[in-house]
């Protein structure tokens, strides 16, 4: 199989994954916002971004430097699989030991038997990183696929009958666990790699010089994601952090069913080709994925205040107007969003680290100046002061790699002006449609269909030549060499 219907099937494959897991998460976090008190959601939401924040240092770039490496060295994976093992028993260990009780402290009991509970997840996700990492190199991006959303399948399942029985907030975090060890045991067992319990020092040394710059990216984009969230949890209280989680939910769910596939197969590819190559493949993973993504996201944001209703009901419709600031971001996110792994893939982990941390560093400061004006105005601003990072940004990845932030918009821009449009015929029609129907499904399916004529016409009348080169492109990586 040629390296570009690899790359197309290793993407269709990530997606799928993500895809399969992420309706079936999205499904539960639903049910229980619904079943859940407002408190008692933010209470679980607040948990969990505990435990993901824990799971960061549990891969630590591991998958990146086993994939990367020219040739599968049994004898490396073994002592990388020990090196990460040891080390996520040890944030397990500091979840369990600290974090459960600064929950007790800080906010109830219920909170220290949850992170207490959920503090073995971070040794189990750690556990699978080899192994996962081993069938990513391979492209065996289908089994990836096949024990992921059997996994999430079961694991949500579960958590919807627990839901169901009375088990409340326990429901997902016994799911949660159930999914960790299932995705476990599918990995070892599919994999085909028995590690040795030993470990060498000139393997530890590899894995501290190439893992510790990404595991800074790793908590900067956790922070990147996370930062208002954050804020929004320990500053504002638990009201106001559930309706950001919901907001943040839909924004996570896209983007991980459509970029987060594209972006994990970045690495893996353009490593192997030679500069010329990497600066046009570059080019057009993001041409076309713009014409995909940006009608995704900003269509999302405009028909939020349906979506949050008909998925989270009534009670969440101050989320609408979150999730609409923050969909607005993908703009500015999609210029940038592949340079971070555009310089893993030249092993210019540094420079990814100091693209991230520009990034981090803006939400940060802009976000705890201005939480406590409300979560909007806060929203508002981290959008504004992305756009404003974007051109040194990429400044910073212009050091490494000859690309060029003129072309770049060039290329996204048919389907960003497109999609503004699309936007702008969706908020206008709205009140009309509501004087149409009552129902709510029908008046959201409206929208979607009005959005999607727009945008398509859009393109065709005024972008034709550059949009057919695009989706040419996007059929033409399935074909052979």
């Amino acid at each position: 199989m040629s390296l570009k219907r690899k790359t197309a099937s290793g993407s269709i494959w990530n997606f799928l994954t993500t895809f399969a897991a992420n309706i079936v998460d999205f499904a539960v976090f639903a049910i229980l916002a619904r079943l859940l008190s407002i408190e008692d959601f933010g209470l679980l939401a607040l948990c969990l971004l505990v435990i993901e924040l824990a799971n960061i240092f549990t891969n630590v770039g591991v998958n990146q430097n086993l994939i990367q490496r020219y040739k599968w060295d049994n004898t490396f994976a073994s002592s990388t699989f020990v090196f990460i093992g040891l080390l996520s028993l040890f944030i397990s260990l500091l979840v369990g030991l600290v974090g459960a009780p600064l929950g007790l402290y800080l906010h109830s009991e219920t909170a220290f038997y949850i992170l207490l509970t959920l503090s073995i997840v971070p040794f189990l996700v750690g556990l699978q990183s080899v192994f996962a990492a081993k069938l990513e190199r391979e492209f065996r991006n289908k089994r990836i696929t096949v024990i992921r959303a059997t996994s999430s399948i079961f694991s949500g399942l579960l958590a919807i009958v627990l839901a169901f029985t009375g088990f409340g907030i326990w429901s997902l975090v016994i799911a949660r666990l159930w999914q960790s060890l299932m995705t476990l045991f599918g990995f070892f067992v599919f994999a085909h790699f028995r590690p040795t319990l030993t470990i060498k020092r000139e393997h530890t040394l590899e894995l501290y010089a190439f893992c510790l710059p990404l595991m800074w990216i790793a908590v900067l984009n956790y922070l990147n994601k996370k930062a208002a969230n954050l804020y929004t949890g320990f500053i504002l209280g638990t009201v106001d952090f559930a309706l950001i989680s919901v907001a943040s939910k839909g924004y996570e769910v896209l983007s991980q069913s459509s970029i987060s596939p594209i972006n994990k197969m970045v690495v893996p590819v353009l490593s192997r080709v030679d500069e010329e190559t990497r600066i046009d493949a570059f080019y057009k993973i993001l041409g076309v994925t713009s014409i995909f993504v940006l009608p995704a996201f900003l269509g999302l944001g405009a028909i939020a205040p349906q979506f949050i209703e008909l998925a989270f009901g009534e009670k969440f419709l101050p989320s609408a107007s979150l999730l609409t600031i923050t969909t607005s971001i993908i703009l500015a996110n999609v210029l940038v969003w592949f340079l971070p792994n555009l310089l893993i893939s030249i092993a210019q982990t540094k420079a990814a680290l100091r693209l991230n941390l520009i990034n981090v560093s803006s939400i940060l400061i802009v976000g705890i100046a201005t939480v406590w004006f409300g979560v909007e105005v806060m929203l508002i601003s981290i959008t504004i002061a992305s756009y404003l990072t974007v051109p040194l940004k990429v400044g910073v990845a212009q050091r490494h790699i000859n690309i060029k932030l003129s072309m770049m918009i060039k290329i996204i821009a048919p389907a960003a002006i497109s999609s503004c449009v699309m936007f702008m015929c969706i908020k206008l029609t709205a009140s009309n449609l509501q004087l149409l129907t009552s129902s709510l499904p029908l008046e959201l399916l409206f929208n979607i269909f009005i959005g999607g004529i727009t945008y398509t016409l859009m393109l065709v009348i005024f972008f034709f030549n550059t949009s057919r080169k695009m989706v040419l492109e996007f059929k033409n990586i399935f074909n052979k060499n």
